[in-house]
């Protein structure tokens, strides 16, 4: 990839703050993450005794939680909401749209089967059923848990994870392809369980991809709104978390997706080459 970070361009030099090493994006990320669980949680605390409010306090809880953690970053990286704004609004093009579509929906079932491969029973058996029981939980609040998981989380994780996270990496010429890897790393860890870990890693890769060479957070936003709601509605459709896109494991046809798949994200940086440098 261009060592060159094409988001020096959004701001002028003299006012991009939004600058990080690898050390600050991991210490940033786990500030982020420890927020969101704690302002989110306090406002879904009453829900522990009256559960009908998790048809409000599920939503509201996660949209709390991640504004709060964009504001102390922002605050921390003394960042003002306008840049990120500006990346949000960051024209592409019909191509860059259809390849950042196609790099997602061809790679995902490696995503699948590498989540797959992580065991539900023995020493996480037990993690699992804990997992299990959270998630599914959105099954009893459709709602609540299509607004929390396919618009509210599609918006504000892009704004934290690509937004704040990956670009404050490239501004600091961390190398793009070192960078878009711990921050799919950091994406994973993110999810807090060993099973998202893998399809969350991996995808936010992609999604950083996207975002490096076409300088729009809305791709990678419209991309993640894609994947979860593919997902939700899987779970809504087999009653359970259980449901894979690709349930019979049709390896040869998963190969072939996924070549076509690196074929498409290949295209995508030839395709930005010229607008990157």
């Amino acid at each position: 990839m261009n060592n060159t970070s094409p988001f020096r361009e959004f701001v002028p030099k003299q006012e991009n703050k939004l600058s990080f090493g690898i050390g600050k994006a991991l210490f940033y990320s786990a500030i982020a993450v420890i927020m969101m669980q704690f302002a989110g949680g306090i406002v879904s605390a009453p829900a522990l005794f009256y559960k009908p409010l998790n048809h409000v306090l599920l939503p509201l809880g996660f949209l709390t939680g991640t504004v709060c953690a964009i504001v102390i970053l922002l605050m921390l990286t003394q960042t003002k909401f306008a840049s990120i704004l500006k990346d949000i609004k960051h024209s592409f093009t019909p191509i860059q749209l259809i390849l950042s579509i196609a790099c997602w929906l061809f790679l995902l079932p490696l995503a699948d089967v590498a989540t797959s491969l992580i065991p539900t029973t023995g020493p996480l058996e037990e993690i699992y059923k804990i997992f299990q029981t959270s998630f599914e939980m959105m099954l009893d609040y459709k709602i609540a848990g299509f607004i929390m998981i396919c618009i509210l989380a599609p918006i504000f994780e892009e704004i934290i994870f690509r937004g704040i996270i990956l670009k404050g990496m490239l501004n600091f010429n961390v190398n793009p392809t070192t960078a878009i890897l711990i921050n799919g790393f950091i994406f994973g860890c993110a999810h807090m369980n060993p099973w998202q870990f893998i399809g969350a890693g991996l995808l936010g890769i992609i999604f950083g991809i996207v975002y490096y060479r076409t300088k729009s957070l809305f791709l990678p936003m419209l991309l993640h709104f894609l994947n979860n709601t593919l997902s939700y509605s899987l779970m809504l459709m087999q009653g359970d978390m259980e449901g894979e896109v690709f349930a019979q494991r049709d390896y040869l046809l998963i190969g072939g997706m996924t070549l076509i798949g690196i074929l498409s994200v290949y295209l995508l940086i030839k395709k930005t080459e010229q607008k990157t440098i």
